[in-house]
């Protein structure tokens, strides 16, 4: 991992003030997208851009709590943008990363909307595969997503390795 990703990853642990499941959380979504990177051949630069999103993809959660009541994806999606711009300013990120970030978290639960964009459809991919055991994904819905979203040879692989699916 670089600096800039460590600094990413140290600024929402201490966002997230000691939730520990918040931080567990992304920390797996961290691990499994640098996994799908790696296979998928992501230049180092793309990489570095796909972790610093995996770190701050549920930066939204605690302002989506405190507002809304739930910590639904679309609410998520919408108070993410706003904590990721200015976290990612204090670490003095360059706009078309910080950019390219806020994209990748305004959309990490449209999946529809996730067309061609590589790094979007990794992260995608890797909080899912994590989502589907902290949440307990009914097998179906597993199953349903694999064959829709799921694109990458790797995230195939690790879905089929880890769900039998």
């Amino acid at each position: 991992m670089t600096a800039r990703v460590h600094a990413v990853c140290r600024a929402a642990m201490t966002y997230f003030d000691g939730d520990a499941k918040r931080i567990q959380h992304f920390l797996k979504v961290l691990q499994l997208s640098a996994l799908i990177a790696e296979e998928e051949g992501l230049p180092a630069a793309e990489e570095e851009v796909l972790l610093m999103a995996a770190c701050l993809h549920d930066i939204g959660i605690p302002n989506s709590e405190k507002k809304y009541g739930c910590a639904d994806g679309r609410y998520q999606q919408i108070e993410g943008v706003p904590v990721a711009r200015e976290l990612l300013s204090a670490l003095g990120t360059d706009a078309d990363t910080t950019e390219r970030i806020c994209r990748m978290i305004s959309l990490h639960h449209s999946y529809s909307k996730i067309g061609d964009d590589l790094l979007l459809r990794i992260l995608v991919e890797a909080d899912m595969l994590v989502n589907a055991y902290e949440e307990d994904v009914p097998r179906e819905s597993l199953a349903h997503f694999c064959k829709n979203i799921v694109r990458t040879a790797a995230g195939k692989r690790l879905f089929a390795l880890i769900y039998k699916v």
